[in-house]
Parts: structure tokens; C-alpha cells; sequence
């Protein structure tokens, strides 16, 4: 089996959240009340780094980051998106 790993910088407080990014797509629809992330590839990666960089333990309660449509790695016809840490589940259980 093919392992695929990822890794992010350490988060910063001074710096915020930061996710390198390849580069991909990712197209984020509502559909009866659904939420349908469709990625390619390189694009689901990037999301994956994105939600890694949320996760890191020194991630401070309410960090996000804002997905607009036509910004990397959204479509032009993709929904907006807003990943955040929890600030009700900021530390692992």
C-alpha cells in the first residue's frame, strides 16, 4: 500500500496559520442542505495541510482561515469555506 504524508510549519501565534500549498482546486457546493467538497488531487492536499496547521497543539482557540471563491485553492463557482479550530474543543480530549 501507498503511504502519502504531509507536514506544515509549527504554528506561529506571530504568524498565524500557514498551509503550503501545491497549488490544486477545490470546488465546495450546498446541495439540499449538503456540503459537497469535490478537490482533485493536489487540491484535496492542500485542504488536508490546511486542516494539519488548525490541529497543530499551539493553535490558538478560534484560529481559521477563510476560503473565498476564485482564491487559491477555491473555483470561481465554489461556495465560500471557513475552516477554524473549535473554541468550545480547543485541546485534544
Amino acid at each position: 500500500m501507498t503511504e502519502t504524508s504531509l507536514s506544515v510549519p509549527a504554528y506561529d501565534p506571530a504568524i498565524g496559520v500557514v498551509a503550503p500549498a501545491e497549488g490544486g482546486t477545490i470546488t465546495v457546493n450546498i446541495v439540499d442542505g449538503a456540503v459537497e467538497i469535490f478537490g482533485d488531487p493536489a487540491g484535496l492536499r492542500d485542504l488536508a495541510r490546511m486542516c494539519l496547521a488548525l490541529s497543530d497543539p499551539r493553535a490558538q482557540s478560534g484560529a481559521h482561515i477563510h476560503l473565498e471563491a476564485g482564491i487559491n485553492p477555491l473555483d470561481l463557482e465554489s461556495a465560500s469555506l471557513i475552516l477554524a479550530r473549535d473554541p468550545l474543543r480547543s485541546r485534544d480530549l
